[in-house]
């Protein structure tokens, strides 16, 4: 991956990001209800600048990414991995999001610049989706083949329509809070996000409360971006339904793509696409990874050495 330099070669300006990029996981409740905090303000910043992106589309795109690093909490061998996949006939058109076991989130939208027709489609982000449907795809270690799950798109947010697909594919009441908040020059100073979902045994009480609570965070990315950290909301806003921590762990804007393995990608096109390229260029060859919109440049004798 080739990751733009947001920091201006600041490195400690950089570790400082890094150290609050996390994950936390705890439960409340009693045990019935488990749930996920994460800070992603680095993660969000990083994305926006490697796939050069807007206001609209960095809000968009970093929902997604958010409710991805949210997801991976639960996955536990490291070659698990999770998928978001939109697919909708609004202006957005739609996206693809991944994390996985280690915390590392990549994806794309699937159209560089979202076009409104007017100002106020701005303020309804459902509008940017249309109709649609929302597929969740787990690649398990241990899983004989990925399981997937679709819903249609019913809410045109990604945390309803996500908290639609768990009740409606897995039975499991859950619930979401997606923030990335922007300051008056349209710069990203806060994102992070909440996930909660029932365990069996949950009280409907308890369930009930905690959505109230959840849904009355009205800026997380806000808190954020002022100083507060994970543990303290959570422990501030939920505190009577004590929750516990039980872990943390990091979370980054990451993607495992490299020269070499596009390398791979270029020896294994058909004879005639390769002799069209030799021929025609032009050069230096661009392959671009759609994941984290990284560039890889090839010179002619890069790929002549291909072809042997």
């Amino acid at each position: 991956m080739i990751k733009k330099d947001i920091f201006n070669k600041n490195v400690k300006a950089q570790f400082q990001a890094s150290a609050k990029d996390r994950i936390y996981r705890f439960i409340m409740a009693d045990g019935t209800i488990r749930g996920a905090v994460v800070h992603t303000t680095r993660m969000v910043n990083e994305m926006r600048a490697n796939h050069n992106l807007g206001p609209l589309e960095t809000l968009v795109l970093g929902q997604a990414y958010i409710a991805a690093s949210l997801l991976c909490a639960s996955l536990k061998d490291k070659n698990d991995r999770i998928s978001i996949h939109i697919q909708c006939s609004g202006p957005m058109k739609g996206l693809d999001v991944e994390s996985n076991s280690f915390g590392e989130v990549r994806g794309y939208l699937k159209t560089k610049s979202i076009q409104v027709t007017s100002p106020e489609q701005i303020n309804y982000l459902s509008t940017l989706f249309g109709a649609g449907f929302l597929t969740v795809t787990k690649y398990l270690e241990n899983a004989p083949t990925p399981y997937s799950g679709q819903v249609a798109l019913e809410h045109g947010s990604i945390a309803e329509d996500l908290a639609n697909y768990f009740l409606v594919s897995e039975q499991i009441p859950t619930g979401f809070k997606l923030s990335v908040y922007f300051d008056d020059q349209e710069r990203v100073k806060g994102a992070g996000g909440i996930f909660l979902q029932a365990l069996p045994g949950a009280d409907a009480s308890h369930l009930a409360e905690a959505e109230k609570k959840i849904q009355r965070i009205n800026s997380l990315g806000e808190l954020f971006a002022k100083g507060e950290s994970p543990e303290e909301i959570i422990r501030k806003e939920f505190s009577s339904l004590a929750p516990q921590f039980l872990s943390s762990s990091r979370v980054e804007f990451f993607c495992r793509c490299s020269k070499e393995r596009m390398e791979g990608y270029l020896k294994n096109l058909s004879k005639t696409e390769k002799k069209d390229m030799m021929a025609n260029g032009p050069f230096p060859v661009v392959v671009n990874c759609h994941h984290c919109n990284s560039v890889y440049h090839f010179s002619k004798d890069e790929l002549a050495m291909l072809e042997q």
